[in-house]
């Protein structure tokens, strides 16, 4: 016999969010940085009853962004404080709330601050009403403490779906009158019967009443639906539903009228339409909870922006915005139009128009696309060179057309299954008034009714919407988010699966190459960088800031740090000064050979020799590093790995002292950690993996090598209409698209199917059919192989309700079918599906566990 196969560990879970660890993660301890950071602070702050709370229903987090803007809270919090009273009151939405633990959370945070009122956090629909004491409280201040728990505030525009108050109503109070009528029946069953006189009647004429307000409350979505249905020409599956609880309810008030309650149906006809408003609420319940977990998307209406009028600054709309306007852009705002800097100086990023990570410095004068964001720490004033309508933006952030030629095509499978089932249960009921008219209209109409009645579509209006909500509720566990309500429809579909880069397959910051380059340092040396990149935003310092702390760093609170826009960060202490940055500013002497600069005498740190010949590298005057062999560059104290190859290096900054070189740390894009092995393992399910970036077309070549992506499905160089024009071509209604800036707006429009891990961002989420939560991408393949297996058992379901419809028609149209058989038909066979839908998804999950993934085949339209 072979030798066994020695199982993998069980990954690590999260010490946030229970998350499994993607494999390859730098730590085991958390799925991503922002479980990371909230589960420090909530540690440092003396939270940590939060996860006591939260029982194992906590969320991946996201990490909190800094300096975000909050132009759209100034002018709601103007309008709060200009009402009359001693109270303001404002109400926000909120993003990531999902159990009581959030509303503790909130609540013990708003209760640490001063001034505050009251707060009242409506989890369900995520809002929060906030009051407070008039000019003693800090809204904005209380608002960024709660982000950085990794939640997210925005403009009150949430607004509960009618269908989210109906129903649940609906059903509550049918299943109650149910389970009175369902006494009654028994009664009757028993043997009671019309020679027991008053109690007989009694019970009949409660029957009836309660009977028809179940048909009035649980009803009447399913006559709604069916009347809009019959108006388009549509026979929809509410129709035979709505024509059965119809004649069920005619037929049973005209017995009860002729003194047979015990003949009637009141019980199933209860029963019945229990069951399927409780499928109609499977439908919408995780549906709706996924959407509520995100802010509501309001395209360009949700970006405002402060603009110069006068003497005074007002807060606007983007939309208002008209060419040569004077705007005053805050850190962390957008430039809504191409403009020009008015100011000195400033740092933009235009991460969220290119999706491509990086800032730049702006001198007075030079021009900032729309797209940009305010990178720097101060507000900076641009003039307007444009209207917003003439803005790129406009097109980038219009709402999402209606779903149209291939993601419509998944509409075909259930479209057919309605149209046959209603027909065929319409002819069947037919068929038995005709055969059984000859014996009487009162005995044809009975087992016409009959056989409305036991031909109840269960395996559709039950079983299947269950199967659905289980789907989804194990993709919540695993970060995958669903917002559009035909998604795992068009998941079996897919056979391409399109990525862009940066921010999607990289996680949109830095990481440095060699952790040796930080611990070698001295302990004094690693205090002095600290405290250079502890006072800056830049990328690389808050790469290097996390390293140097895992170090056991110490921070100088009176430090004074000068940052020097495309230079670097600047300190002198104790008569040195101290540069971290571009190597020709931080060595003030282009074209030095830092790699054998002579030492400054502490700890020998940067007295640089080679470790071999030829030498590694040597610093450039452009900052970078000239690769001139392949090797390793050893120094005491500093261990230095130049990668002459790689995806996505970046010029890494270098620490000197007076000039003379200490360290240098060469810095990447960071890649999630499991994106090679889910790219090759989606490759080898048969399905095509394509790397579509705006980034420079040789980094992306060198990403598309380092995870095994074919050079012939990598571009490069792709502006947003590229993008869209590439994924026209692409798709034959089989393509997901993930993406994460609104550079990937209109490919989202042409794709199949698309979605985002960029939560933090306005307008993708709004677009995309699904989200993503924590750093890795194993959800996705996930939800493609439940997707497969959910199609399986819908299928399989189909095919039980077609076996019981074809006996119980069997017996209908022999004349044998009574309203206590048909009571304990009907809810035997919707149990049936219901056991037999759980059993199976289980059963996938436990063959899924111990068998790999078998090569895709070709899914029929």
């Amino acid at each position: 016999m072979p030798a066994a196969t020695p199982s993998e560990p069980a990954p690590a879970t999260c010490l946030h969010c229970g998350s499994p660890v993607p494999s390859g993660s730098v730590t085991r301890d958390f799925c991503c940085v922002g479980c990371e950071v909230v589960h420090g602070l909530l540690v440092e702050q003396g939270l940590t009853r939060y996860y006591q709370l939260a029982q194992g229903k906590t969320a991946p987090a996201p990490e909190p962004r800094k300096e975000r803007a909050f132009a759209w809270l100034e002018p709601l919090v103007a309008r709060a404080e200009s009402m009359p009273g001693a109270v303001c009151a404002l109400e926000v939405d909120v993003q990531g709330i999902h159990c009581a633990a959030c509303v503790w959370l909130m609540n013990e945070l708003f209760r640490r601050q001063r001034g505050g009122a009251g707060l009242t956090v409506d989890p369900a629909l995520g809002k929060v009403r906030l009051q407070w004491r008039r000019g003693a409280f800090d809204v904005a201040e209380f608002l960024r403490g709660v982000e950085g728990f990794g939640y997210r505030f925005g403009p009150s525009r949430k607004r509960p779906e009618r269908a989210s108050l109906d129903l649940p109503i609906r059903l509550g109070i049918c299943a109650a009158l149910s389970m009175n009528v369902m006494l009654f029946s028994v009664s009757f069953y028993v043997g009671l019967t019309p020679e027991d006189g008053d109690v007989f009647g009694l019970f009949t004429r409660l029957s009836l009443w309660l009977s028809s307000a179940v048909v009035v409350v649980g009803g009447w979505p399913f006559f709604r639906s069916a009347i809009q249905g019959l108006r388009r020409g549509v026979l929809h599956l509410d129709l035979p539903i709505a024509l059965g609880i119809l004649l069920v309810f005619g037929m049973s008030l005209a017995q009860a009228r002729g003194g047979r309650g015990d003949v009637a149906y009141f019980d199933t006809l209860n029963t019945f339409v229990t069951l399927m408003l409780v499928g109609r609420w499977l439908q919408q319940r995780v549906l709706e909870r996924n959407r509520r977990f995100l802010l509501a998307d309001d395209g360009a209406e949700g970006l405002f922006v402060r603009r110069e009028e006068g003497a005074r600054l007002a807060t606007v709309r983007a939309a208002e915005v008209s060419d040569g306007d004077v705007l005053v852009i805050a850190p962390g705002d957008l430039v809504p139009v191409d403009a020009v800097l008015l100011d000195a100086g400033a740092r933009v990023s235009t991460d969220w128009i290119t999706g491509e990570p990086g800032e730049r410095a702006v001198a007075r004068g030079e021009a900032l696309p729309a797209g940009a964001f305010n990178a720097g720490r101060v507000a900076v004033r641009l003039q307007a060179k444009q209207a917003f309508t003439d803005s790129p933006l406009v097109s980038l952030l219009r709402r999402a057309p209606e779903a149209s030629g291939g993601a419509a095509l998944h509409t075909r499978f259930w479209d057919r299954v309605s149209r046959r089932w209603v027909v065929t249960v319409l002819c069947v009921s037919a068929l038995g008034l005709a055969l059984w008219w000859p014996a009487g209209p009162d005995k044809a109409l009975e087992v016409a009714v009959a056989l409305l009645v036991v031909t109840c579509p269960c395996a559709i209006g039950i079983a299947t919407p269950l199967a659905y909500e289980l789907v989804q509720a194990r993709l919540r566990r695993a970060g995958f988010f669903i917002r559009s309500t035909d998604l795992l429809d068009r998941l079996p579909r897919v056979r391409k699966v399109l990525f862009d880069k940066t921010g999607t397959l990289t996680l949109g910051r830095l990481e440095l190459v060699d952790a040796g380059a930080v611990s070698g340092l001295s302990p004094a040396t690693r205090d002095i960088a600290f405290d250079l990149v502890s006072r800056s935003n830049h990328p690389a310092s808050r790469c290097l800031s996390g390293a140097l702390a895992r170090e056991g760093a110490r921070f100088t609170p009176e430090a004074r740090v000068a940052e020097h826009p495309g230079q670097g960060l600047e300190l002198l202490r104790d008569g040195a000064r101290w540069r971290l940055g571009r190597a020709d500013w931080a060595t003030e002497s282009p074209g030095v050979d830092a790699w054998n600069a002579p030492s400054p005498g502490e700890d020998g740190e940067a007295a640089v020799s080679a470790a071999r010949s030829p030498r590694a590298g040597r610093v450039d005057s452009a900052g970078g590093v000239q690769a001139t062999g392949a090797g390793r560059v050893s120094r005491p104290g500093a261990r230095v790995e130049v990668l002459l190859s790689g995806s996505g290096l970046a010029a890494g900054p270098v620490l000197s002292r007076d000039g003379v070189p200490v360290a240098f740390f060469q810095l990447r894009e960071s890649v999630r950690p499991d994106a090679r092995r889910e790219v090759q393992s989606l490759q080898a399910e048969g399905r095509e993996v394509w790397l579509i970036s705006g980034d420079a077309p040789e980094r992306v070549r060198d990403m598309a090598d380092a995870l095994g992506v074919p050079a012939g499905h990598t571009l490069g160089g792709q502006r947003p209409e590229d993008k869209a024009e590439t994924v026209a071509k692409l798709d034959a209604a089989d393509t997901l698209y993930l993406g994460d800036g609104v550079n990937d707006s209109l490919a989202f429009e042409q794709a199949l199917c698309a979605g985002t891990p960029a939560i933090d961002r306005p307008v993708m989420p709004g677009k995309s059919d699904f989200f993503l939560l924590g750093e890795g991408l194993g959800a996705i393949r996930e939800a493609l192989r439940l997707s497969a297996r959910l199609r399986h058992v819908v299928r399989r379901l189909l095919a039980l309700a077609i076996g019981y419809n074809v006996v119980a028609v069997s017996v209908c149209l022999a004349g044998w079918m009574t309203p206590l058989r048909a009571a304990v038909a009907m809810p035997a066979t919707s149990l049936a599906t219901v056991l037999f839908t759980v059993w199976w998804l289980a059963a996938s999950r436990e063959r899924a566990a111990a068998t790999p993934t078998p090569p895709l085949r070709e899914v029929p339209a």
